[in-house]
């Protein structure tokens, strides 16, 4: 169930941490603060978008999924959770299925407009996204082997995917 009030306030909580932390902590060959960078953007989007504000919530997740791939390479990567697969879900839950679907194409590496470290090949949930975005627009060529592809990624999962990320209102919130 959303509760915008609570999340607005550990939103201003994590931005106070953020601000805390010395500027010259690092993580591998990245710094807390830009790793940290990535966050704040994916939740200030998250939280506009539960407010009914897609477009401002689009541009955060735009600038957290370019704020991610502008991270260091480092193994592990420095932020495991892919940007994209939230930006892509909310475009898709708003019927933007035409620039979700770039969007995990890109993900995936399926398009070659990300370099290699930093695509998500076969991932479960951008397959899954992917395979919605395909079906919305009625695809018949790729749509088979993606479907494939998602039906053995599926048999690795051990909870249910039914989105390539859990903020989407039809699956978070119930609304």
């Amino acid at each position: 169930m959303k509760n915008l009030s609570i999340a607005e306030a550990e939103r201003v909580k994590f931005h106070a941490a953020v601000k805390r932390i010395p500027e010259d902590r690092k993580f591998f060959n990245n710094t807390a603060q830009s790793i940290l960078a990535v966050a704040e953007e994916m939740l200030d989007g998250e939280l506009e978008y539960h407010k009914g504000n897609h477009e401002i919530a689009f541009k955060h997740l735009r600038e957290s999924v370019y704020r991610d791939d502008n991270l260091g390479y480092t193994e592990p990567w420095a932020w495991m959770h892919p940007p994209r697969h939230a930006l892509a879900a909310l475009l898709a839950e708003q019927g933007q299925h035409e620039e979700a679907e770039e969007v995990y194409r890109t993900d995936l590496g399926v398009n070659g407009k990300l370099q290699r470290c930093a695509q998500h090949p076969d991932n479960v949930w951008a397959l899954h996204g992917l395979v919605e975005c395909l079906r919305a627009r009625g695809d018949t060529e790729e749509l088979p082997f993606f479907e494939a592809k998602l039906v053995y990624a599926l048999t690795k999962t051990d909870v249910p995917v039914t989105s390539s990320c859990l903020c989407r209102a039809a699956v978070c919130c119930n609304s």
